[in-house]
């Protein structure tokens, strides 16, 4: 299931939505449609999956059985009236992995790291898909990075790897947006990684089960229409269920953390010094990784 979460012109309240091949279904009109009561938001989701899913499952399926669009028409939201929201909106952690693509630390002319590099954000840095990402005025040297994102399903603490699947809800797009000189002013990242708006995320989460082959996705960034990074999760050195057991082992991941699992090689960082256009105004960038989705945003 594709889940997003959004507000409407007419209603700012957080809603439920279920990306369809006929548009965003509401969940709560979709719960109302089958006369129940039952309230659907993404942390009702996070709390009881195997339930909700699977009763929001049972009535898409009925309502496409009945074949009757024109009558269920107003349970899908109107694009135009619609804004989204990050998928996850208050996660207890965010966590990222550094250096996690070998063309990638070739690039920037790295050391292959021996164990994951981690590093963090705050949710202050979550964005929407579509949402404006302003600069803030300390920030002159900012950069892109694609990035496939995990969303924790389960509380996990000194979990194998053979077991990790089981404690993932799903995955998102992720935009791990950087300010590099205040990335690298001093030995710790931080500063430069969180700045407001620095981790949109979306459109959607994409539930485990709709991913193909975790190993082998394509992870594909444009700038103003133009493919500038372009690689596959089979060249991740840490895969995601090393990356899950081995924080697990050191941190307890909770439902709704979030982890940047890294990103392929094409970033800004990585050319000539001279050859260094920092994101800027009016700049579009669009992150599409195969099965989760397209994430868009524009810098303001």
């Amino acid at each position: 299931m594709r889940l997003v979460q959004y507000y409407t012109n007419s209603n700012s309240t957080a809603q439920l939505g279920i990306e369809t091949d006929k548009g965003i279904l509401n969940a709560n009109l979709l719960s109302e449609h089958f006369n129940s009561d039952k309230q659907f938001t993404m942390e009702s989701i996070l709390e009881e999956q195997t339930e909700q899913l699977s009763q929001l499952s049972e009535w898409i399926e009925t309502l496409n059985s009945n074949n009757n669009n024109e009558l269920n028409s107003e349970l899908y939201e109107q694009k135009d009236q619609m804004h989204y929201l990050p998928v996850i909106q208050n996660p207890e952690k965010i966590i990222c992995v550094g250096m996690n693509y070998m063309d990638h630390v070739k690039q920037v002319d790295g050391e292959v790291p021996l164990s994951p590099i981690l590093y963090n954000k705050f949710k202050n840095a979550l964005a929407a898909h579509e949402q404006e990402i302003p600069l803030p005025p300390v920030a002159n040297h900012v950069d892109f990075s694609a990035e496939l994102v995990v969303v924790i399903g389960k509380e996990a603490s000194n979990v194998w790897e053979e077991d990790v699947d089981q404690y993932i809800f799903g995955y998102t797009v992720g935009n791990n947006l950087s300010d590099r000189y205040l990335q690298y002013r001093t030995s710790q990242w931080m500063l430069g990684e969180t700045l407001d708006y620095f981790a949109p995320i979306g459109p959607a989460l994409v539930t485990k089960d709709e991913i193909s082959d975790l190993r082998n996705l394509d992870v594909v960034l444009k700038l103003n229409n133009e493919i500038v990074q372009n690689g596959n999760t089979k060249d991740m050195i840490f895969d995601i269920p090393m990356i899950v057991s081995y924080l697990s082992k050191h941190i307890t991941l909770k439902p709704g953390d979030l982890i940047f699992t890294g990103t392929p090689k094409g970033v800004i960082l990585g050319r000539d010094s001279d050859d260094r256009s920092w994101l800027t105004q009016n700049d579009l960038i669009e992150i599409t990784i195969s099965d989760v989705g397209t994430l868009k945003n524009q810098i303001k």
